[in-house]
């Protein structure tokens, strides 16, 4: 057509009425099935990948949380390991110029003769007694110090060993609370494209609504244009009918009066022809 069908509708024929209507109702069919694979297909789709990555991304957060409270709680542990290492090794840096000299084993040997001494009663005196009480005590002392130093030094072992393998915990929370971080990142960048094509199909939806009236409306006033020119040829066709039927009635009226006058028998239908002309 060489003008718009819908300012200029009144000018088009029949044929081509008819075929604007079929071009516009398969455009109106594609409309309406991209309007249904939009509500069907791609916004569901969308909805539910967005509502799966808010589903990960709030997993991801309640893991970081959990992440933050352990290393939190493993710094405290280092921290309380690290005063225990602290005292400890203040403790054995005072008991260093303490220590006495002798080998503990030699100590034990004097600690035991000086005992074995006194439970046989190889003393001459009380005073020898004394003395031999004080050398076991004071091997005894020794031999209490250098088993504390060991056991301070044992523990200061432990306690280092146990501040490195909290260190290597504390690591490898930090390691995995960035790779959360990470995740968490990812996901909120997903969930962002994924509603900015949530509301690129919802654009798309409202502008093939637009299209959709748009084609409604001329549909509508190419069926009226058709019901127009329907009704004009129904007239026009009713009028014709009038026309034939009144010279056919005529014409039979004329062949009944010659017959009568002729003097021939005329039928039932002439006789009703004349006699309806007789009653007008």
């Amino acid at each position: 057509m060489d003008h718009d069908p819908i300012t200029n509708i009144e000018s088009l024929g029949w044929n081509d009425l008819v075929l604007l209507k079929r071009k516009f109702s398969a455009s109106i069919r594609e409309v309406t099935q991209k309007i249904i694979v939009i509500d069907n297909n791609k916004l569901p789709r969308v909805n539910q990948e967005i509502h799966e990555q808010k589903i990960g991304l709030n997993g991801s957060v309640v893991e970081s949380r959990k992440n933050r409270l352990s290393t939190q709680s493993a710094n405290s542990d280092l921290l309380a390991l690290s005063e225990k290492i602290h005292q400890s090794k203040n403790f054995l840096g005072m008991m260093q110029g303490r220590l006495p000299q002798e080998k503990e084993e030699s100590l034990m040997h004097i600690a035991k003769f000086n005992e074995s001494l006194i439970n046989g009663g190889k003393y001459s005196s009380a005073r020898e007694k004394d003395q031999i009480l004080s050398l076991v005590k004071d091997a005894t002392m020794k031999i209490d110090a250098l088993k504390a130093f060991r056991t301070i030094k044992e523990q200061l072992q432990q306690l280092e060993y146990q501040c490195e393998d909290s260190k290597k915990s504390i690591r490898t929370l930090d390691d995995e609370y960035y790779t959360l971080q990470n995740e968490i990142s990812l996901c909120k960048s997903k969930i962002k494209n994924l509603f900015d094509s949530k509301h690129e199909i919802i654009a798309e939806r409202a502008d093939l609504l637009l299209k959709y009236n748009g084609i409604s409306i001329q549909l509508d006033k190419i069926n009226a244009q058709l019901d127009i020119i329907a009704g004009e040829r129904r007239r026009q066709k009713q009028d014709n009918f009038r026309a034939v039927y009144n010279v056919n009635i005529s014409e039979a009226k004329d062949s009944a009066k010659k017959k009568l006058q002729s003097g021939s028998k005329l039928t039932l239908e002439e006789l009703r022809l004349l006699y309806d002309e007789n009653e007008d």
